[in-house]
C-alpha cells in the first residue's frame, strides 16, 4: 500500500477544531485556541464536541465520530486540529470510515489519547498524519511555531531543532547507536490498548517513539513488560523515549530507571529525554515518514516529506 499524504496547509486555511476523546471544562480554553489559530491567519470551524460538558467523554461515541468524519467530509476544511485528548478515540476506530478517509487525505494533529486514531489511520490507510500539540496545550512560542512550519512545509524534512530550554535535560542513552526507519509512535498507555487489534502499527523497522505522563513507575514497567511479551519491539530499529512526567510523589529517575531496566537489553539504540509529549515545547512529528536519530549527538532528522508537496 502507498503512503497517503495530505496537501500542506496553506496561509488562510480553514481548520476544523474537534474534541474525539475528553471533552473541556471550561470556554475559556476553545476561546484561547481558537484565537491562536486566526492570530496566523487562518479560518476556524468548531465541531460539536468542543462543548464544555462533565464526564469523560466530549459526547457519546456516536456524537464524537460524526463530528470527526462531518469535519473530514467538509471540503473547505484543510485540517483537523485536536483540541485535547484525555481518553475515547479507541471507542472510534471500528466505525470510522476509513475507505473515504483514504480518497480524501488531509491534515490531522494531535497527540496523548489521540495516538490511536493516529496509529489505527496509518495500520488502515497508511496514512501520515501529525503528532504534535493538541490546541489546548499551545502556549508556548516553540510547539506552535515548529508545528507550522511542519503542517506548511516549511521546514518539514531535514534536522529538527531543539527548544531553547535549559530546563530541559540532557539526553540520557540507554543504548547508543544511529537507528533509521519508519517514525511511528506516541504516548504508551494508548499504544499498548491498541495490541492485540487490527489498529496497532507494524513495528518492524520503524523508529518507535513513546512517552508517559502522570503514571506510577510500576505502572510504566507493566506497560513496557507487555509490548515485550507481544514481541512487538522485537524488530524495531530503535527507540526514543519523549520527556516523561511522573506521578506524584515519583521522580523523573525513578521512570528513567524503568526504562533503562525493561528496554536497555534490546539490542537497538534506545535514548530518553526527547522533546515528545506532554510538555510545553514539544515537537510534531509526522507519523509514518522515513526518520533518522543518533544517539550520541541528539540529532532526529527527518528523511521523508510528510506532505503531498508539488
Amino acid at each position: 500500500m502507498d503512503k497517503l499524504k495530505p496537501e500542506p496547509l496553506a496561509e488562510g486555511a480553514k481548520i476544523g477544531i474537534v474534541a474525539p476523546a475528553s471533552p473541556l471544562s471550561a470556554t475559556g480554553e476553545v476561546e484561547k485556541a481558537v484565537d491562536w489559530l486566526k492570530k496566523f491567519g487562518f479560518r476556524v470551524v468548531l465541531g460539536k464536541s468542543t462543548i464544555p460538558r462533565n464526564g469523560y467523554l466530549a459526547g457519546s461515541d456516536q456524537e464524537r465520530l460524526n463530528d470527526l468524519e462531518q469535519m473530514w467530509r467538509n471540503d473547505s476544511v484543510a485540517a483537523v486540529w485536536c483540541l485535547r485528548g484525555g481518553y475515547g478515540s479507541l471507542r472510534l476506530l471500528p466505525q470510522l470510515d476509513y475507505d473515504y478517509w483514504a480518497r480524501h487525505p488531509k491534515i490531522l494533529v494531535g497527540f496523548s489519547d489521540i495516538t490511536a486514531l493516529e496509529l489505527a489511520l496509518w495500520s488502515k490507510i497508511q496514512l501520515v498524519t501529525f503528532h504534535g500539540p493538541v490546541l489546548t496545550m499551545l502556549g508556548g512560542a516553540f510547539s506552535g511555531r515548529q508545528a507550522l512550519a511542519i503542517l506548511s512545509g516549511q521546514k518539514c524534512t531535514g534536522l529538527l531543532d531543539w527548544p531553547a530550554n535549559p530546563s530541559l535535560p540532557t539526553l540520557v542513552t540507554i543504548r547508543a547507536g544511529r537507528a533509521e526507519g519508519i517514525l511511528l509512535g506516541g504516548n504508551l498507555t494508548t499504544l499498548v490498548s491498541l495490541l492485540g487489534t487490527p489498529f496497532f502499527p507494524d513495528l518492524k523497522q520503524a523508529v518507535l517513539f513513546i512517552e508517559e505522563v502522570n503514571e506510577a513507575a510500576y505502572r510504566v514497567d507493566r506497560l513496557l513488560t507487555q509490548l515485550r511479551y507481544s514481541g512487538a519491539l522485537e524488530q524495531v530499529a530503535g527507540i526514543m523515549i519523549g520527556r516523561s512526567i511522573p506521578i506524584s510523589g515519583e521522580t523523573e529517575a525513578d521512570l528513567i530507571a524503568v526504562f533503562q531496566e525493561r528496554l536497555g537489553d534490546l539490542e537497538v539504540p534506545v535514548v530518553y529525554g526527547w522533546p515528545v509529549g506532554h510538555l510545553e515545547a514539544q515537537w510534531t512529528l509526522p507519523q509514518g515518514v522515513m526518520a533518522e536519530f543518533d544517539a550520541d549527538s541528539g540529532n532526529l532528522q527527518l528523511r521523508e516529506e510528510p506532505l503531498a508537496l508539488s
